[in-house]
């Protein structure tokens, strides 16, 4: 039994599409993967600016938070 260069051709045309279509998903986890790297430096900061008030709050020691500080902190924990 001979292979038929049809038969070849064909195979090659089902690689061909799946060449592509793994490309396209490697293209879009490579999208979401830098969105998500995005989002983490974000949560990062966010967790330096907590860190920061509280520190300055308990730098204070006894004294009364201030309102607008104890807004931001507010703001800042969600």
């Amino acid at each position: 039994m001979a292979i038929q260069t049809s038969d070849l051709v064909s195979q090659r045309e089902l690689l061909a599409k799946d060449f592509d279509a793994l490309s396209e998903r490697i293209k879009k986890v490579d999208v979401e993967l830098i969105q998500m790297k995005s989002n983490l430096n974000a949560v990062h900061g966010a967790i330096q600016q907590v860190d920061k008030l509280i520190s300055l709050s308990e730098k204070d020691g006894k004294d009364k938070m201030p309102k607008e500080k104890a807004e931001a902190l507010a703001m800042a924990t969600g």
